[in-house]
């Protein structure tokens, strides 16, 4: 066993005594490496992990059998170590059979991995391309002779061998342990200090020779483009297109050890969007399109009934759901749309015969479990993004907020998560709460490790579900956008208007009257959600009665009563920026052109396009 001599060896683990051959074995590289890191902690696991799910431990063993073969294609291309073709052959051949191995494990707990990640070919190809790239720079190096330029070259080819090889292959560690690791405080640690080795043995040991060619802050690059490109092609699949895909799941998707069955709310096949984009992020977006619980509201009916390709985000062309804006902060992100069909506002998992007299109406209230089929998918193609942010609009809003604690919690554990409820502030009666919320069954799938969740379902608290949720993950952000008076009969105040009058329809066409009581009730619901959560929660209330933010362009422009665009302000919460603040409109009640309103104006809407709840004139 080698073992570092004081005055011998360098701070990156490599000899600086002269050698008669400067050819090191890959096994030989693999002892260094053991040295350079063992001063490094473990990361700090505790107790018996949870099982890991197939994707995770597959594509964990890609990035190990991927670490091994950097590290060997690196040193190949050194022509100081006489490369040999028949070594890199079986250095290939150890991946194909690592790669098999994996999706084989993975096949047999159920899930294709071989069908939805990086295969062996791909994986080469791209690890081949990066010790190129590293090799090329590194025979750019020059020295005093010959001897001394051998020498260099590599110590150089040493170094960025060594450090390719440990940072894929604490990736892959990550992965498997990251639930212990949820701010990735262990990862970036050692990343740090694995960096820093490679920077020292960029200039010392057997590089101390070099006198020119690239800096030790380009070697560094140089090797954190290889891995990040590995990494990328391992953790975002190629399978998926870079453009939207409608996907159409089977009629029985196995899961977590049940068996959903997506569908719509009449029986009609439920389909999903999704879209490659081109860095390691991830937006989950659920649609959103009423709800209903009885059997007036069911016949009517009052909610989005089927899903198709009219869904695809593609047909959408305004706000952030144009991803081909340049404006647009997600962009470049990868991306599930999760239709809505189920008037269950994502939450359902029941079969439910409505009935009046005689007269019965059968509705599948599975939106939950549709947005678990979408949540396999995502976690099967998108294993472990950097970044995801989780929204919806309207009954979308609740879809997000609580369809995004699973994925906080067990599907993307260490990812740094931002979720908006879009135009979904929980402003209900007692008396939907209590009477008709159950009939969607959602008691069965709250999360219960939340404390607030773990409730009976009529003191469930729809007010407080990013508050509860901000305390649970107070390294993530949560926020509410609405408008001060978000209003038509889809909106807000339309359906606590139907709230308030169950049972009768024609009043249900005056959505107006509640609307004072609304923003009322609301802004009392976010004041209170801030003051509950420990520093992670803000809340957007802008002008006028338009229901939700997400398709309309003014996301970007509108700065109506001094408040900064919505575009900035979910800026400033991805990024987790200062100007990341509370925002309320000073004029709540001007109503922006294409307000929902009544026509003709009835308060408390007025003649000159204002809400006013004072019942005077609003002031010039």
């Amino acid at each position: 066993m080698l073992t570092p001599q004081s005055g011998a060896w360098d701070d990156a683990g490599l000899s600086t005594r002269p050698r008669r051959n400067l050819m090191l074995r890959p096994s030989a590289v693999l002892t260094l490496a053991a040295l350079v890191l063992s001063p490094l902690p473990s990361a700090a696991v505790q107790g018996t992990p949870p099982p890991l799910y197939p994707t995770d431990a597959c594509v964990a063993e890609k990035l190990r059998a991927a670490a091994q073969y950097c590290m060997l294609a690196i040193l190949e291309e050194d022509p100081t170590t006489k490369p040999s073709p028949h070594r890199l052959e079986r250095g290939r051949q150890k991946l194909e059979r690592a790669f098999a191995a994996a999706e084989q494990t993975s096949a047999d707990a159920g899930v294709a991995c071989a069908d939805t990640t990086v295969n062996a070919s791909e994986m080469l190809d791209v690890l081949d391309a990066g010790a190129a790239a590293i090799s090329d720079a590194i025979d750019t190096s020059t020295a005093e002779d010959p001897k001394s330029e051998r020498r260099c070259e590599a110590g150089r080819h040493q170094s960025a061998a060594i450090a390719c090889f440990m940072l894929l292959k604490e990736h892959g560690h990550h992965l498997m342990t990251r639930v212990w690791d949820r701010e990735r405080t262990q990862l970036e640690r050692r990343e740090t200090l694995l960096t820093s080795q490679l920077e020292k043995g960029w200039t010392n040991g057997q590089a101390n020779a070099c006198t020119g060619g690239p800096s030790a802050e380009e070697g560094v690059a140089l090797v954190e483009d290889a891995v990040d490109d590995a990494l990328q092609l391992a953790l975002v699949s190629p399978r998926v297109p870079g453009e939207w895909t409608m996907v159409t799941p089977d009629a029985q998707v196995p899961y977590l050890g049940k068996t959903l069955e997506p569908m719509c709310s009449y029986g009609t096949p439920w389909v999903f969007f999704t879209k490659r984009g081109t860095v390691n992020k991830t937006v989950m977006y659920y649609q959103g399109g009423g709800a209903c619980w009885d059997f007036t509201t069911c016949s009517l009916p009052t909610h989005k009934t089927a899903t198709g390709p009219n869904d695809n985000p593609a047909n959408f062309q305004s706000g952030f759901a144009n991803f081909d804006n340049p404006d647009n902060p997600f962009k470049d992100w990868n991306a599930v749309f999760v239709p809505y069909c189920t008037g269950d506002i994502h939450w359902g998992d029941a079969v439910v015969d409505h009935a009046r007299g005689n007269r019965t109406i059968r509705v599948y209230h599975r939106g939950f479990q549709n947005a678990q089929v979408a949540e396999k998918w995502a976690r099967e193609h998108f294993v472990n993004p950097e970044q995801v942010f989780v929204t919806g609009s309207s009954a979308g809003s609740y879809g997000a907020i609580v369809n995004s604690l699973p994925l906080q919690e067990y599907v993307w554990p260490s990812s740094d998560f931002a979720v908006v409820g879009d135009a979904g502030n929980g402003v209900i009666t007692q008396d939907f709460l209590e009477n008709e919320i159950s009939k969607w069954n959602v008691e069965a799938n709250l999360p219960d490790w939340i404390p607030g969740f773990d409730v009976p379902l009529e003191e469930l608290d729809a007010s407080k579900l990013l508050s509860l949720s901000a305390n649970a993950y107070p390294h993530n952000r949560f926020a509410n956008y609405t408008t001060a008076y978000d209003g038509g009969q889809g909106g807000q105040v339309g359906f606590y208007n139907i709230m308030l009058n169950p049972g009768n329809p024609i009043l249900w066409l005056n959505w107006w009257p509640p609307s004072c009581e609304w923003n009322e009730i609301m802004r009392t619901y976010v004041q209170a959600s801030y003051e509950e959560s420990p520093g992670n929660y803000r809340y957007y209330i802008g002008s006028g009665s338009r229901h939700t933010m997400w398709g309309n362009n003014k996301v970007y422009t509108d700065t109506t009563g001094n408040v900064p665009t919505i575009q900035s302000w979910l800026e400033a919460m991805l990024a987790d920026a200062p100007d990341w603040v509370n925002v309320e409109s000073d004029d709540p009640g001007l109503l922006l052109s294409g307000d929902p309103r009544p026509d003709p104006p009835q308060p408390p809407y007025t003649e000159d396009g204002r809400i006013d709840c004072e019942g005077e004139p609003a002031e010039e």
